[in-house]
């Protein structure tokens, strides 16, 4: 059984905390579920690695010295106290029990409580002094409006492009031991890979967890959310039952009829909106309007619509919106007029 000096004294282990490859991430997953049980030990000497690489805060003038002067007294009252109560038997004991130990255990202790003093004693990764270090990880929330798309990067290195009117709610600092994140409307992740802390985004009635892949999230309307997993594995679960979804594959979820139904997709066409394409598959009229207000950040009125039935199909790559407007007008006959107030009219 592996304690934690075990991992601190390990090359290969070092090696895939400071600079983790595709091959040594397969080998300690492969450890990790082949021993649960070391899981405690193994996150806790990753945690001393990480923080023991962070750049340290300058001590207070004259903490050296007292420090050293207070290590000194201690040991002269250790040294007489053995000499009062102690014969040379003792002495003799006691190093007879520092020498068994060998070299290699005499340095594994030493650098064990180095690096256990260091990631006690200096400042968190977060933080520049010691004052600044929060009891809990703030909680950010990030919004677009309508018109609207960003980009961010979470602090693990996870990607997120986040289509307009949609929200992500997550932590500043993930926990050692699970990445969770909140998401309404839609996005795009591309998880970084952590086998020792699974990611997890919620949104309305389903949780979808993943160790380390891509994936669209598209929980614009509640009562119909869709994963769409580009690559990797994920587990999809809601009160009732969980799917295990593999790439290429879309799980359509109905909460309202608390229905799951998995079926095939085409990346170019869910991924669209993350490349700048504005894209309609046999769309009616209302869904176009709302398509362009959401897309563009205007308000659309249809004027005689009444009997109007679209199933237009269409593909705009980064197009202003009066390019729009006068393409669809020629293909399905209407006329539109842009107000001062910056709405838009189609008058049919």
């Amino acid at each position: 059984m592996k304690h934690i000096e075990d991992f601190l004294t390990d090359p290969e282990f070092i090696r895939w905390v400071k600079n983790p490859d595709k091959e040594l991430e397969a080998y300690w997953e492969q450890w990790r579920k082949a021993n649960p049980e070391q899981l405690a030990p193994m996150k806790m000497a990753k945690e001393i690695l990480l923080r023991s690489n962070v750049d340290r805060v300058k001590p207070p003038q004259g903490l050296k010295e007292e420090v050293m002067a207070e290590v000194l007294r201690i040991k002269a009252k250790s040294v007489g106290y053995a000499n009062t109560n102690h014969s040379k038997r003792s002495k003799g004991i006691k190093d007879s029990f520092w020498n068994k130990l060998g070299q290699m255990t005499r340095v594994a202790a030493i650098l064990v409580t180095c690096l256990i003093l260091a990631w006690m004693l200096g400042p968190t990764p977060e933080s520049k002094a010691p004052s600044m270090v929060a009891a809990e990880a703030a909680i950010l929330v990030k919004k677009t409006a309508a018109g609207e798309k960003l980009q961010l990067t979470l602090a693990d290195g996870t990607k997120i492009w986040m289509n307009s009117s949609s929200e992500v709610v997550f932590p500043e600092k993930f926990e050692s031991d699970r990445r969770n994140i909140t998401v309404k409307g839609e996005v795009y992740l591309e998880v970084a890979h952590d086998s020792l802390r699974p990611f997890t985004v919620f949104t309305d009635g389903l949780t979808t967890t993943v160790l380390g892949t891509s994936f669209n999230v598209n929980a614009k309307n509640p009562a119909n959310t869709q994963i769409a997993l580009i690559t990797g594995k994920v587990a999809v679960s809601d009160t009732q039952k969980e799917v295990i979804m593999n790439a290429g594959q879309m799980l359509d979820f109905q909460g309202t009829l608390d229905s799951t139904r998995i079926r095939g997709f085409k990346p170019s066409e869910v991924l669209a909106w993350k490349e700048g394409v504005l894209l309609f598959q046999k769309a009616s009229l209302q869904e176009v309007i709302q398509a362009l207000e959401e897309w563009y950040g205007v308000e659309i009125s249809a004027e005689n619509a009444g009997g109007v039935t679209w199933q237009f199909s269409g593909e705009y790559r980064q197009q202003v919106l009066v390019d729009v407007l006068e393409s669809m007008s020629f293909i399905q006959g209407f006329e539109y007029q842009l107000n001062e107030n910056g709405t838009v009219t189609i008058k049919f």
